[in-house]
């Protein structure tokens, strides 16, 4: 496929403004929600904050629209539970290890921030918080950074609706890290300067210097022609956090920029339209395949979203089940002769998204033999 130099601007934090301003629309919702039954909470048995298997309170919310569904039940980390340390154990599966990071797939949370449980009720990307989607196997984080009043916070669009704190949230990435010793996490930042500032990158940095232990575990690709490490090799260094991000400085024009770790997501990767109004667009592989021409396309990782705009429930119970997931994949890697290493889907509690990660991975492992 053709590319150019030309970077494109990536946001999906428009669609926020207007559910806000249209204040008949909320006023609807919280009508309907009034009058459903479900208003006056309910317990399930899944995944929870506690450990999986516990039983968690779900709380009436003001959006009729995300009412609670049954987390996966799919075991995600298939490894020795008593010998987490392993050596042939990374990313949940025995005989991945000696693939490189750039190798395997991800499942990726869409705005990971933007959820029910963390107050996100208007225009919600996920239900459960991403904390939980990490201990149900997702691997791969889209989060937002915003500048809100010189505070930098996690936030989708809008610097009053439901922030996360920067070193909260990654503190809870951390604990897990420190639990799960095999396990390598991607992070995709947007750099959202439209919020209210500009962000600063240094400044980000510097919050992530307060969470103790989590930088060290930061991976650094001193060279951009140089080849990703294996999940042995990260698992073993103890640099099981890649990080990436867009829509902020490029880093080469100047260094002091963009810190160490902090790499420009299009010096390395490509992704498909982040723009889909309905399912049927996604089901048009021949225009959802296609890459964006954004920065260098490297093509070394490749993303494809997989989600509609604004954010359904509905749509994603479709758009994450397994079948439609294969042939998303399946398709995508045929049409453009390169594996996928991203899916990013929102609600990610709907579908089957960690099972078919696990599957597609352990078929690459015995494709490349190693």
């Amino acid at each position: 496929m053709s590319r150019s130099g030309r970077e494109e601007k990536k946001s999906c934090c428009t669609w926020p403004r207007i559910f806000c301003l249209v204040f008949g629309l909320a006023l609807v919702s919280f009508l309907v929600w009034w009058f459903e039954p479900w208003k006056s909470g309910q317990t399930f048995s899944g995944i929870g904050n506690s450990g999986r298997g516990s039983t968690i309170t779900l709380r009436p919310t003001a959006s009729p629209t995300f009412a609670p569904t049954m987390m996966p039940r799919y075991q995600f980390m298939q490894c020795d539970a008593d010998n987490t340390g392993q050596a042939d154990c990374c990313n949940g599966l025995v005989g991945i290890c000696d693939l490189r990071a750039d190798e395997i797939m991800y499942a990726t949370l869409h705005n990971g921030m933007a959820t029910v449980e963390d107050g996100f009720f208007i225009g919600a990307n996920h239900y459960y918080p991403l904390e939980t989607a990490l201990k149900a196997g997702f691997r791969g984080i889209n989060l937002d950074i915003c500048n809100c009043g010189g505070e930098l916070v996690f936030c989708h669009g809008i610097c009053s609706l439901a922030p996360r704190d920067v070193v909260g949230v990654m503190e809870s990435v951390n604990q897990f890290l420190d639990e799960n010793p095999t396990e390598t996490i991607i992070f995709i930042y947007q750099v959202n300067d439209e919020v209210d500032r500009e962000v600063d990158l240094n400044q980000f940095y510097d919050q992530l210097l307060l969470v103790d232990g989590l930088v060290d575990k930061m991976y650094v690709n001193e060279n951009i022609n140089t080849p990703w490490p294996t999940l042995r090799q990260l698992t073993e260094l103890n640099k099981r956090i890649i990080m990436f991000h867009y829509n902020g400085p490029r880093c080469e024009a100047n260094s002091a920029t963009c810190p160490d770790g902090l790499h420009y997501y299009y010096h390395y990767a490509s992704d498909n339209d982040w723009e889909h109004p309905d399912i049927a667009s996604i089901q048009n592989r021949l225009d959802s395949c296609e890459l964006k021409k954004n920065g260098q396309n490297k093509n070394v990782f490749v993303g494809l979203n997989n989600f509609v705009s604004p954010p359904s429930r509905e749509s994603a119970k479709k758009l994450n089940a397994y079948s439609e997931v294969t042939d998303y994949v399946i398709t995508c890697t045929e049409l453009l002769e390169t594996d996928i290493n991203f899916l990013l889907v929102d609600f990610w509690s709907e579908g089957d998204l960690p099972q078919i990660t696990q599957s597609l991975n352990t078929a690459r492992a015995q494709r490349f033999d190693r």
